[in-house]
C-alpha cells in the first residue's frame, strides 16, 4: 500500500501522575516520573492507497488490462482511526534554583529520557471494515478476478486487521516549581516537552492461510506538551 502523505497523531489525554525525586544534594536531584497509563485516541491524516494491477475477463474474449490507484481508507476523515493505552515513563536529572529552609519558591529545570510504548491497539470500526474490505480486493486480485475487485466484493479470504506499534525513546526537558507548604507537604508544578515519534505497521492478515495481504507503515508524531500539577511530601 501506498501511504505517503499519511499518518497517525495521538491526541490530548489526562491521567493520574506519580513523581519520586531522589536528592544527591540539595539543588541537585533524580526524578522518575510515571503514573497510570492513559487512553488515547489516535487520530490519522492523509489517505491511504494500494497500486493495482490485473486482467479484467469481459467473457467476450477480449482481456482488458487494469492499471490504477484504488483508495484503501481516507484516514483524515475518521473522528478517530484507534485507541491505545500509552505508557510513557520518563528519567530525569533537575536543578533546583534556591535554598530549603529559606526560598519556600523554588523553580527547577530538567534533562532526562523519555520511553514510550503503546500497547492495547484498538482499531475503530469504519478504519477496520475499510482495511477488510481491501484485504478481500488484494486476494480477489491474487485469485485472477480483477473484476471482483474493482467490485469490492467478497474473496476466498477471511481478513483480519493487526496493528503493532515499536517503542521509541526520546529526550524529554521540564520546567517547573515547588513551593513549600511546612518543612514537609510543598506544591510542585511543571510543563514538559519531549519531541517524540515511532512507527506503526498496519497489516491484513488471511485467516484461512495466515498470508498477509496488505502491509503498510506510518509514523505516530506524539510531541508530547505535559503538564503536572501535584502535591509532595519530603521523608
Amino acid at each position: 500500500m501506498d501511504s505517503r502523505g499519511s499518518g497517525l497523531e495521538v491526541q490530548d489525554a489526562d491521567t493520574l501522575g506519580l513523581m519520586m525525586n531522589y536528592y544527591v544534594n540539595d539543588n541537585v536531584s533524580l526524578q522518575l516520573i510515571g503514573g497510570i497509563p492513559p487512553k488515547v485516541d489516535i487520530k490519522g491524516k492523509g489517505e491511504i492507497l494500494a497500486p493495482m494491477s490485473g486482467i479484467s475477463h469481459t467473457g467476450i474474449g477480449l482481456d482488458l488490462p487494469l492499471a490504477q490507484d484504488i483508495p484503501i481508507t481516507n484516514l483524515g476523515s475518521k473522528s478517530k482511526v484507534a485507541t491505545v493505552r500509552a505508557w510513557t515513563p520518563a528519567f530525569e536529572a533537575q536543578y533546583q534554583f534556591g535554598q530549603s529552609g529559606i526560598n519556600k519558591f523554588r523553580p527547577y529545570v530538567g534533562l532526562g529520557i523519555m520511553y514510550a510504548h503503546f500497547g492495547s491497539i484498538k482499531v475503530n470500526g469504519e478504519t477496520k471494515a475499510d482495511l477488510v474490505a481491501a484485504g478481500h480486493m488484494i486476494q480477489n486480485i491474487l485469485d485472477g478476478k480483477a473484476g471482483a475487485a474493482l467490485d469490492r466484493g467478497q474473496s476466498s479470504a477471511s481478513p483480519y486487521v493487526k496493528v503493532k506499534s515499536e517503542d521509541a525513546f526520546a529526550p524529554i526537558v521540564s520546567l517547573g516549581a515547588t513551593y513549600d507548604i511546612t518543612s514537609n507537604w510543598y506544591g510542585v508544578a511543571s510543563v514538559s516537552y519531549s519531541k517524540l515519534n515511532n512507527k506503526t505497521t498496519i497489516d491484513v492478515i488471511d485467516r484461512n492461510t495466515g498470508n498477509r495481504l496488505i502491509h503498510s507503515s506510518t509514523k505516530i508524531d506524539i510531541d508530547p506538551l505535559i503538564t503536572y500539577l501535584g502535591v509532595g511530601y519530603r521523608f
